[in-house]
């Protein structure tokens, strides 16, 4: 029976602080304030009108990030021919999961990986695995999230039963953020996709090449 007590005592207790953490954390002082006729014991503390709005981010707040959006090629040989729909790569896809770490209440640091592909006129297809070591900043507007992120990595790259590694990678990203409860957001993100291929270092009669790309993404974010 003891037991019994002690596990819904538990349970209760975690239900009330699941509840209490639902909400953005906001903490109200109180201020205190002495009459001057109450003498050196008639000290009042009142509730005053002093509150403080921690934000939803805070330094050491984590989050995990998952994407899956639409990859646009801009260069296959240009964007015209991307609109006209006979550019040399499709439209393809791209997914990703990543770790960011606040370090204020704006700025965040993380690692993403992604997976990425394109289908060629020849039904060959493009494959790409990006890591990518990103910087983030994020104004805060209400329960909106605005991230601005600059991201630096390599990437796998394989095309034709040929593959190229490590390859340049350079992101950067722009999004809206909506924060659902205290733990997640939904959002749309948007980014330029830079993959420059240096393949004359490997072969002197290779061609270099910069492969472009516009993705555009729904996005989930897990914050804890």
């Amino acid at each position: 029976m003891k037991r019994l007590i002690t596990l819904l005592s538990v349970g209760i207790i975690g239900i009330y602080i699941s509840t209490a953490q639902a909400a953005l954390p906001k903490t109200t002082f109180m201020q205190s304030s002495q009459d001057e006729n109450s003498g050196d014991n008639g000290d009042e503390y009142t509730e005053d009108d002093i509150s403080f709005d921690l934000g939803m981010n805070l330094p050491g707040d984590q989050y995990i990030k998952i994407a899956l959006g639409l990859c646009l090629p801009l260069n296959f040989p240009d964007f015209e021919s991307t609109i006209k729909g006979d550019s040399q790569l499709k439209l393809g896809g791209i997914g990703s999961l990543g770790y960011h770490y606040f370090l204020t209440s704006k700025m965040a640091i993380g690692f993403d990986v992604s997976f990425g592909f394109n289908v060629s006129i020849g039904s060959h297809v493009f494959n790409y695995v990006p890591f990518i070591a990103s910087f983030t900043y994020q104004p805060v507007a209400g329960r909106f999230e605005f991230p601005l992120t600059i991201g630096l990595g390599f990437a796998w790259e394989s095309f034709g039963g040929k593959n190229y590694f490590p390859g340049l990678v350079v992101k950067p990203e722009a999004g809206a953020m909506f924060r659902l409860t205290e733990s997640w957001s939904l959002g749309l993100e948007a980014s330029y996709l830079l993959m420059p291929q240096f393949s004359s270092w490997y072969n002197d009669n290779a061609e270099n090449f910069a492969g472009q790309f516009l993705t555009f993404s729904v996005t989930a974010r897990y914050h804890f």
